[in-house]
């Protein structure tokens, strides 16, 4: 399974541009799962108990139950839809940078420890039909290597 160790949590704190929210609670989370019919990866979720979104290094990480636009139910509600059209397929947003774009979990290939591939979506390539496919690109495994990947 792949999870958050210690080592990896000290990195994410240790990052000049990480700031993040008070954790989540279990409730709150399970809340938003039953909601959208869908599981988020082990991996998101320990984290999420351990700090409920907020800015990881160059990342806007939603979060469960949060009173503002970084409420991961806001932007699953909001976006979901034209995102999915522009994928080309089932996918769900978690995170966005500050240019815009998003990173979402591609739902047609769940791995057998729960954990799910991340999708980054491009807004400049979404507005020409011919630039479609560039749109949605492979970014990462899991949760975990995406985390590594926007703090190094």
């Amino acid at each position: 399974m792949t999870a958050f160790d210690d080592d990896l949590w000290a990195k994410v704190l240790a990052n000049e541009d990480t700031k993040l929210n008070s954790p989540a609670s279990l409730e709150d989370i399970t809340s938003f799962e039953e909601t959208h019919q869908f599981a988020l990866p082990p991996s998101h979720r320990e984290f999420l108990l351990r700090g409920n979104g907020g800015t990881v290094g160059y990342v806007r990480l939603f979060g469960v139950a949060l009173p503002n636009a970084l409420d991961l139910d806001q932007q699953v509600s909001e976006m979901r839809q034209d995102l999915e059209e522009m994928a080309n397929g089932p996918v769900i947003p978690f995170a966005s940078d500050w240019g815009g774009s998003y990173f979402c979990y591609d739902l047609r290939k769940p791995g057998a420890d729960g954990e799910l591939p991340v999708l980054y979506w491009d807004h400049e390539y979404s507005e020409e039909p011919e630039d479609l496919p560039m749109v949605c690109s492979g970014f990462a495994l899991n949760f975990v290597e995406f985390i590594q990947k926007v703090i190094s």
